[in-house]
């Protein structure tokens, strides 16, 4: 009798999978401004920008113009230092502008609200009337030594918040960007949208602004039983 038909041949156990070390990121760990301290920064910069209007200079208006796309588009600070004229898209019901080469140099195309459009269709004509470059190619935000850098961006949001009262360590320009993820998620609670937004390549990576917010949460509980003293 052949022996070989007695053997049997277990099947390979499959290697299990290493758990991943990789702690989930959560809200506790996103630095962000709420409704009101965006508030705050948004309508102090637009005045000091008004001031510099009447006195002729240029710096606060440049200023504004930087942080209403900041904070009404939640780009990162490096795509708002390389954004270019024609990457602003505000043709006719058109309310779009193109992020070349964002992290990852990955490109994208996003909306932006009609007042951000009015605004900064408002700051090119001011650009031409003191002289500034308006070519396809030309930098938005420009300074005396050349196009604005990241640094000259974080450096403008860091002045104003500490200004304010609202500057921490590692809570300063890339928070607006936060800042404008969370509001975007708040408001329909849809993550795709925020996703295509900020440019996320995966979800994964946008469901940090799906976390319960304190502030969502005391208005949930406030009065819960009523007034019972």
């Amino acid at each position: 009798m052949d022996q070989s038909s007695n053997i049997i041949i277990f099947p390979k156990r499959k290697r299990a999978k290493p758990v991943s070390k990789k702690r989930i990121q959560n809200m506790d760990r996103v630095k962000y401004f709420n409704i009101h301290q965006i508030q705050l920064l948004r309508r102090t910069v637009k005045e000091q920008a008004e001031l510099a209007k009447l006195k002729k200079t240029s710096t606060a208006i440049k200023e504004w113009a930087c942080i209403d796309l900041l904070t009404c588009s939640g780009v990162r600070v490096s795509e708002a230092a390389n954004l270019r004229c024609s990457d602003l898209k505000f043709g006719y019901s058109q309310c779009e502008i193109f992020v070349r080469q964002g992290k990852g140099s990955r490109s994208r195309t996003i909306q932006v609200p009609a007042t951000l459009k009015t605004h900064l269709n408002s700051f090119l004509r001011w650009k031409q009337s003191v002289g500034e470059d308006l070519a396809d190619e030309a930098h938005v935000f420009i300074g005396q030594r050349g196009p604005w850098t990241s640094q000259a961006i974080q450096n403008v949001v860091k002045k104003y918040l500490k200004n304010l009262g609202l500057y921490e360590h590692g809570k300063s320009a890339h928070a607006l960007r936060h800042s404008y993820g969370v509001e975007l998620y708040r408001r329909e609670k849809d993550i795709r949208v925020v996703q295509q937004q900020l440019g996320h390549s995966s979800v994964r990576t946008t469901q940090i602004y799906t976390s319960v917010l304190n502030e969502d949460i005391q208005n949930q509980i406030k009065g819960l039983w009523g007034r019972t003293s």
